[in-house]
């Protein structure tokens, strides 16, 4: 007879992995409480309350609020790139491209919870700033790749970028779309 594997305990200072679900659990209860509170009223005693979790769970997955912070923008800008990515695949290169890539993050913004906090209150959290600053040159990146053709494609992929992000938590705060903001958007492409 095969003595059975024992199991590993968690103790203080070890993690358990990203796709765990109670990790998971305790950032869908975080996005609920941005998306209503903002990200400065996020703590961890009221996340881990929402979460149906008690607090010290929080530290199994999470070092503090911080890291609970920038996981919530992680997840949230994995997941928008991931759709503008997917949903402009096929597309060639150049301006139509960025202009559907532009509306495909605006549409997977629509869809997000969260976006108010994750996008506005995200530019004035100083635990998150290096984050945002990461993912606005990431996104720069890539929209400067469809705008080759223009005097000075980083710095305007730049204010597409900054733009798009401003329209989305607009969009987000009011419930809808808002067409003329997205007609103007465009035709800076």
């Amino acid at each position: 007879m095969t003595q059975p594997t024992p199991t590993r305990r968690r103790g203080p200072g070890s993690r358990a992995d990203e796709n765990h679900p109670t990790r998971i659990e305790i950032l869908n209860a975080a996005v609920t409480l941005a998306e209503r509170d903002g990200l400065r009223s996020l703590s961890i005693a009221d996340v881990t309350a929402a979460a149906g979790h008690a607090k010290g769970t929080f530290y199994v997955h999470f070092r503090d609020r911080t890291a609970l912070l920038v996981a919530l923008h992680r997840w949230f800008h994995d997941t928008v790139f991931e759709r503008v990515i997917t949903s402009t695949a096929d597309d060639s290169p150049g301006s139509e491209r960025a202009r559907r890539r532009l509306l495909a993050f605006l549409d997977a913004c629509r869809d997000l919870p969260g976006v108010r906090a994750l996008l506005l209150d995200a530019r004035t959290e100083p635990a998150i700033a290096a984050e945002v600053d990461s993912r606005n040159r990431q996104a720069t990146q890539i929209l400067a790749s469809d705008l080759g053709a223009s005097a000075h494609p980083r710095e305007k992929a730049r204010i597409l970028v900054l733009a798009a992000a401003d329209i989305a938590a607009r969009e987000s705060a009011q419930g809808r779309t808002l067409p003329a903001a997205r007609t103007a958007l465009l035709e800076i492409v």
